[in-house]
């Protein structure tokens, strides 16, 4: 079988500090970039994404993985490289950069815990099936 691909232009809503939105402007609406491979020969997965909104002001690329372990579970991996772009005092870029490196993180660990009730809940309902017949 051949690598299945998909990209997609993705958009919703945030919660941008108004500090923020004020400083650089821009809406409370948040523009990514996806790209995801699977490639059912290895059974992984991996997606790649980048920010599209406030590109001008700072970067962050993400690289998610998805690998069957040899306990027959999934192993989860997640990279994230931000990155300001502004000409500005070095100090400013920092506490930017580390203010988003914050929000990153706090985002991947929601993510990660809907993804994981997601997973649960279709085990559950896979199982009760199971049960039934």
């Amino acid at each position: 079988m051949d690598c299945q691909s998909e990209f997609r232009a993705a958009s919703s809503e945030t919660a941008y500090s108004r500090l923020l939105l004020q400083f650089f402007g821009g809406s409370e609406d948040a523009f990514v970039r996806e790209i995801s491979f699977i490639d059912p020969a290895t059974q992984t997965a991996s997606v790649t994404s980048v920010n599209l909104s406030l590109s001008k002001f700072a970067t962050c690329l993400e690289r998610i993985q998805y690998t069957p372990s040899q306990d027959g579970r999934t192993t989860f991996a997640q990279s994230a490289e931000i990155q300001t772009r502004m000409n500005m005092w070095r100090t400013a870029a920092d506490k930017l950069e580390n203010f988003l490196a914050e929000r990153f993180k706090q985002n991947a660990h929601l993510g990660r815990a809907a993804f994981t009730d997601v997973l649960s809940t279709m085990w559950e309902a896979k199982q009760q099936q199971t049960a039934l017949t």
